[in-house]
């Protein structure tokens, strides 16, 4: 991804990048999975994700502010992970559009954020009341004939709140090093819940730098979500997925043994968003993760 100063007030990018972790990222629960939460669900807002390539073309530009800061994005919505720098049918498929506003705050003397922020998609995606599921049903890539909607949006707001702060910087990508502390988070968004199969999600919960194990750089979090189904889908869908509401709960606890080498016990809850013939139950989940940084 290149980047470009235009002036003090202006920063544009463009390029090929990872374009998950683009927008809605909170302090406390985000990144990729492999140093805070695993569950997707309290790394990215999910509602949004539906049709989002995992590595794409994009182009934007940041205005940072001593107050915050405002973004805007464009991603080309074909999923080009594979397929190195070509150009080929670039906006072929589709536009995704986006922009967030970010707010630095100082509640009870201690620093956070609020981010406020939508994603618009103009690209055809399965219309939920279709009479019957096509394969892949409600996602991409659509069939001939199929039915669809061409757009869909949501809109998406989240928050960080430091409770503790310690003393340094977050070594975390990018120039904005946050402080180092814990504190709580949040998200919440709303959708067009057709096509998107999310009418509205919440997320919260408490995490960050590790009171007990500063001197590490230990890590924890403990995290709750809720997935609102949209109430569109068709008859036949229905039958077989029976989408309901879906929720779960994540905590964990990262060791860091030493600069190089982290450990980090994991353990989740899930109450999954399925109930017809493809459901599952209800489940805990346990896990290690080791992440060894040379």
């Amino acid at each position: 991804l290149y980047t470009q100063p235009i002036s003090p007030g202006l920063v544009a990018f463009a390029g090929k990048k990872n374009v998950i972790g683009a927008a809605d990222q909170d302090i406390f629960a985000g990144g990729d999975g492999t140093d805070q939460f695993m569950n997707q669900a309290l790394i990215a807002n999910p509602a949004y994700l539906l049709a989002l390539p995992y590595s794409t073309f994009t182009a934007g530009a940041v205005m940072p502010h001593d107050w915050g800061a405002v973004s805007a994005f464009v991603f080309d919505a074909t999923d080009r992970t594979h397929k190195g720098l070509d150009l080929d049918g670039l906006f072929s498929e589709g536009v995704i559009v986006g922009s967030e506003v970010k707010v630095k705050t100082r509640f009870f003397g201690k620093p956070g954020e609020h981010h406020l922020g939508g994603i618009w998609k103009h690209l055809d995606l399965y219309d939920l009341r279709a009479p019957a599921p096509a394969p892949g049903y409600p996602y991409p890539p659509v069939l001939p004939a199929a039915a669809t909607i061409r757009d869909s949006w949501t809109i998406y707001y989240g928050f960080d709140q430091y409770v503790q702060v310690f003393q340094g910087k977050r070594n975390t990508p990018g120039p904005v090093k946050p402080p180092r502390g814990w504190g709580f988070f949040g998200r919440a968004s709303i959708s067009d819940a057709n096509p998107t199969p999310i009418r509205y999600f919440l997320s919260g919960g408490i995490g960050g730098d590790s009171p007990f194990g500063d001197n590490r750089g230990d890590a924890f979090g403990l995290g709750w979500f809720y997935v609102d189904a949209s109430n569109e889908f068709g008859p036949v869908a229905q039958a077989t997925f029976g989408p309901q509401d879906g929720a779960g709960v994540e905590l964990f606890y990262r060791f860091q043994c030493t600069p190089w080498l982290a450990i980090t016990p994991d353990v989740q809850y899930v109450k999954p968003g399925l109930g017809g013939l493809t459901s599952g139950d209800n489940a805990f989940i346990y896990g290690v993760r080791v992440n060894i940084r040379l």
